[in-house]
């Protein structure tokens, strides 16, 4: 499959997707050569520009005090569809006078104060390690810090959240990826017409207290927005009306920063998730009592299945109802009484709003998918739009790599894909052994080489290195890693290891 000549390529999202994205592109010769792991190209092949809505790059890995709400508002809960992301997202809708309107002269107009539903800060808390051990949470170009290894770190073979920040700020200052970044400014809307793709972008300056709005062509875009950002919150009986009852004692996991919240509470848990295992670690020791409540076993994280069960933790199968008072019957007719308080670790979705007609996500739900790519990464229906970032591993990082050192391949055109039919194949057969949901996305560590990293690679450009052709040597460090947070979570939950103790000594 052939398309045509590329040279403006825009990425959407300055997290560790777009981020590796940019510096693929920046490191592609204009001969179809790459330069990855050594110095940028002295003639790249694209002019590339990265759209980050933040004022900061990193994506989820830029914790800041900020804080998106709790939950969605009052009167989007009493509609009963806050499960759907449409809903609780809510986009500003697009002036005309944008048209014709380009980055040196927008159109001008006041920033618009209500941008709470934009859920644009990180979920991420300050007292959170990665789950994924410190080799994983890099690319293969990038060092692995000698610091890192020392065995006598409370949280070894991971990192803390801040030190995971500091590897990224350090990557992106090497590089001088700032250059190419425009911040404070959000994809709002994606067309194609006449063979290009025309992105509408709003640029905020809360410093000016104005928003500028411009329009600008690209001949292809990778989406690198990310998945963990828009809350998903199921669907409960009473729950809107236990909010209202009771505000301030519904929160997801995305706005949780301080543990000082369980202190002496009656907590429920929704969810049985990484993320329920690891508030539940600190929620245990300060908590009246913490229950939780999950719908099924973990696939992942098989350890998980049995912390969230283990001793003085109560475990429950699904809500039916939640009364005004907090108490909750559950799917087996059992009830716990008076709830202080209820965090849903439910998850998030996938949502690409200003690219409905092309990315199409299957449900509205933490298990659903993203349909219409071939090998997780190119869109079947049109490949000049890429997603980076959808797969689901133990070593997401190198997935992510090999995602954009394909795209980087093929729109250099030293590579090209196969025909539509064949891609519609291999997602139809992918289906098939994964299923229409999630899993479709998730891969084993120990069967993803050549499941999606060898697929993947073959379309890189020249000269390019395999991204596991080193770090392929130590996948079994994903399945010691799970060994380590098993241990981790009973060490904290059991109080033989403080909060203060695994941040970073």
């Amino acid at each position: 499959m052939t398309f045509p000549l590329i040279e403006n390529v825009a990425v959407i999202g300055a997290g560790p997707a777009g981020l590796a994205a940019l510096y693929e592109f920046l490191h592609l010769n204009k001969d179809g050569s790459s330069t990855v792991g050594s110095n940028k190209s002295a003639d790249p092949i694209f002019n590339v520009t990265v759209f980050e809505q933040k004022a900061v790059p990193g994506g989820i890995w830029a914790q800041t005090n900020d804080v998106d709400l709790p939950i969605p508002p009052q009167n989007i809960l009493e509609t009963s569809e806050y499960n759907n992301p449409d809903v609780i997202q809510i986009n500003q809708p697009i002036p005309k006078e944008v048209i014709g309107k380009t980055y040196q002269s927008p159109y001008v107009k006041k920033l618009n104060p209500e941008r709470q539903l934009e859920w644009t800060h990180s979920g991420v808390y300050p007292d959170l390690f990665t789950n994924v051990a410190c080799r994983f949470t890099r690319f293969s170009y990038q060092p692995i810090e000698p610091e890192y290894w020392d065995e006598k770190r409370s949280i070894y073979p991971f990192l803390t959240q801040e030190e995971l920040k500091s590897r990224f700020q350090t990557f992106i200052t090497k590089e001088n990826l700032s250059d190419y970044i425009r911040y404070n400014s959000r994809v709002q809307n994606v067309i194609k017409d006449k063979g290009k793709w025309i992105l509408t972008i709003r640029e905020s300056n809360e410093v000016l207290n104005r928003e500028n709005w411009y329009q600008q062509e690209f001949d292809a875009i990778v989406v690198a927005n990310g998945h963990y950002s828009i809350p998903n919150i199921p669907v409960i009986q009473g729950l809107a009306e236990f909010n209202k009852s009771n505000p301030g004692k519904v929160i997801h996991s995305n706005a949780y920063r301080d543990s000082k919240i369980f202190q002496g509470k009656r907590v429920l848990f929704v969810g049985g998730s990484i993320s329920t295992a690891n508030l539940v670690q600190y929620a245990f020791p300060l908590a009246n009592k913490v229950v939780v409540s999950r719908r099924g076993s973990h696939k992942v994280f098989p350890w998980i299945d049995e912390a969230l069960n283990s001793d003085g933790i109560i475990g429950k199968p699904e809500i039916q109802q939640i009364d005004h008072d907090g108490s909750v019957l559950f799917i087996d007719g059992t009830i716990e009484s008076r709830f202080d308080l209820i965090v849903f670790t439910t998850g998030y979705h996938f949502h690409y709003p200003f690219l409905n007609d092309y990315l199409e996500v299957t449900e509205n739900s933490n298990s659903s998918r993203v349909s219409g790519l071939y090998l997780q990464t190119f869109s079947i229906k049109d490949p000049t739009l890429a997603l980076a970032g959808a797969v689901v591993s133990g070593i997401n990082f190198l997935t992510i790599e090999s995602c954009v050192a394909a795209i980087a391949g093929v729109w250099s055109g030293v590579k090209q894909l196969p025909s539509k039919e064949k891609q519609e194949d291999w997602e139809v057969e992918r289906v098939k052994l994964r299923g229409n949901n999630l899993s479709f996305h998730h891969y084993a560590y120990e069967t993803i080489k050549e499941d999606l990293i060898d697929p993947l690679y073959s379309y890189a450009a020249n000269e390019r290195a395999n991204p596991l052709m080193e770090d392929g040597n130590f996948l079994d460090e994903v399945a010691i890693a799970g060994i380590s947070l098993k241990k981790l979570f009973y060490n904290l939950k059991e109080e033989r290891l403080t909060v203060s103790q695994t941040k970073g000594i």
